[in-house]
Parts: structure tokens; sequence; C-alpha cells
């Protein structure tokens, strides 16, 4: 029985995976950008993107889903 758990059968993109992270929350609550660039970094070690672009996709994604941003990269 081959049985994968956890894997992914190709790379995803930055905003694949920003969008994934952001659907995890709830309406109304407050994603926070610090949190979401370290999940990015964990589940895309492949993907060579900024923090600063990683910050403009939270930016344009997490409004569209009722979400609020905590700009919390420096704390």
């Amino acid at each position: 029985m081959n049985v994968l758990t956890n894997c992914r059968p190709r790379k995803v993109t930055a905003h694949e995976l920003v969008e994934e992270l952001i659907l995890q929350a709830r309406r109304g609550q407050i994603i926070s950008v610090k949190e979401t660039i370290a999940g990015v970094r964990r589940d895309g070690p492949h993907l060579v993107v900024s923090d600063c672009e990683l910050v403009a996709l939270i930016i344009e994604i997490a409004p569209a889903f009722g979400l609020f941003v905590a700009f919390d990269l420096r704390e």
C-alpha cells in the first residue's frame, strides 16, 4: 500500500501557498504577515520570492476573503 501524506504532487506557486494559508482563517480574523511568510517559507522552500513580494500577495488576497492584515513582520 502506497500512502503519501502531506505530499504535494507538484511545486506550488507563492500565490497558491499564501491563499492556502489565508483560507485556514475565518472571516473577520487578523492575518499575521510574519506567520504567513513563515508558513510559505516552510511549505515552499523552492520559492525564490522576496518577503516584499509575499507581503504584496497577502495584502491582495486577505481582504478578498474578509480578513484583516497585521503588519507584524519586524516584531
